[in-house]
């Protein structure tokens, strides 16, 4: 294929009537973003308690988190391609419901092959409720298309802050087996989707430059999917594998390298996924005024100098890089939501369920190796593995269209 592409025109809105942005649909969708990332995170913060009771070493945990996620990969494209075609808020109120009730009853699975039957389900269902979401939080923008998405995300990652408070809490004061109580906050948002959303949400159908409705066949779903998209899936893939292997160890590597209580790696954990809460609102908002491309790629930059000073110092300067890389690491992910939804303007939920959902399942892939290196060579090695990543991957998106078209020698074919 080839590089020239005319970014200017993906950056640009289809004329359309003028339209404010629906804070309360916003609103609405975001609080149903924030639960059911919320249960998504719950996990993580008791795998301490976890590899006591079922005896796991490092690279079981990571094992379990890249099967699990690497299992869910093909459900959000699929979900999104569904949504394209049959719009229904069903999806959104479904997948709520069972994240509440999978992730609920993790601390009652008695074995691996049982927790990991806990989490498939309540992910998969998570997985679910993406898609449609995304594809309305477009729809609710008025046009400020990073600022909308940016918000939703904030949400999101607010949830990911509060889940493991949420667990830990939950495990603190009733015991382990007590994570059932967790389940009425899952019931409550799909109640207010169901009342406030609607079920039967009527989609714009886009056109093409004939005038006619694109095809909704997969087949032809499938031939969006090239060039500047598969680029740009690749670099959120790693993305995705960095954020994932720094959430995944971070409390192991808070209770073991610096001997912190439990509670204190639950709080670290919380502390990383709110201040990327922040970084995604301030993403939306750059990209929205300036370059989504240049967003993600400096963004990615500064993550891998922020992990490496987090490794090594200690006390408030740490601290400070911890807050650093949660929030570089996640500004470019709502910002990648929107640039593939404008690439992809006639499959936009599939694009945005790509996103936010088979990137998130390669990536995953990665954590196995990751947690490996942990066991054999300590937690260290394993946090410079993902601050070199992160450096390659920001490297590596100054191939995006917007700086090929810039700088004449990135111009070349796929």
């Amino acid at each position: 294929m080839s590089s020239d592409v005319n970014v200017g025109a993906l950056s640009q809105a289809p004329a359309a009537r003028a339209v404010k942005l629906d804070k309360f649909r916003l609103g609405v969708l975001s609080f149903g973003h924030l639960v059911g990332d919320m249960y998504y995170a719950t996990l993580i913060p008791l795998w301490p308690l976890l590899i006591d009771r079922m005896e796991l070493t490092l690279t079981d945990v990571g094992f379990f988190t890249s099967l699990t996620s690497f299992m869910l990969m093909p459900v959000q494209p699929f979900i999104g391609w569904l949504v394209d075609r049959f719009p229904r808020a069903w999806f959104m109120i479904l997948g709520l419901i069972g994240a509440a009730l999978g992730m609920s009853f993790i601390g009652l699975a008695p074995t691996y092959s049982l927790l990991m039957v806990c989490v498939v389900f309540g992910r998969f269902s998570n997985a679910i409720f993406h898609p449609h979401a995304a594809m309305m939080v477009r729809a609710t923008s008025g046009g400020r298309h990073g600022t909308a998405m940016s918000i939703f995300a904030f949400a999101g990652n607010i949830g990911i802050a509060v889940g493991p408070l949420l667990s830990v809490g939950v495990v603190t004061l009733f015991g382990l087996e007590s994570t059932y109580l967790m389940i009425p906050f899952g019931l409550l948002a799909a109640a207010a989707i169901y009342y406030y959303i609607g079920v039967d949400v009527p989609k714009e159908r886009p056109v093409s430059d004939s005038g006619q409705p694109q095809s909704g066949s997969l087949a032809s779903a499938a031939q969006t999917f090239i060039g500047p998209l598969i680029l740009l899936a690749v670099l959120m893939t790693f993305r995705a594998a960095i954020w994932g292997g720094f959430r995944t160890f971070l409390p192991i590597f808070l209770v073991d390298n610096r001997a912190v209580t439990l509670l204190i790696g639950g709080l670290g954990l919380s502390a990383l996924s709110l201040f990327g809460a922040l970084g995604g609102l301030v993403g939306g908002h750059l990209a929205d005024r300036h370059s989504a491309s240049w967003v993600i790629a400096l963004s990615l930059l500064i993550t891998s100098v922020a992990i490496f000073a987090f490794v090594r110092t200690d006390g408030i300067l740490s601290l400070l890089m911890l807050i650093l890389a949660g929030m570089t690491l996640f500004a470019s992910q709502p910002v990648a939501t929107v640039l593939a939804q404008e690439l992809a303007p006639d499959r936009m939920a599939m694009a945005s369920g790509v996103m936010m959902g088979m990137v998130w399942g390669i990536g995953a892939l990665l954590v196995t190796p990751i947690g490996m290196l942990g066991d054999i060579y300590g937690l260290n090695v394993s946090m410079y593995a993902l601050a070199g990543m992160a450096a390659l991957t920001g490297l590596a998106s100054f191939l995006l269209p917007e700086f090929r078209q810039r700088f004449k020698f990135l111009q070349f074919n796929f």
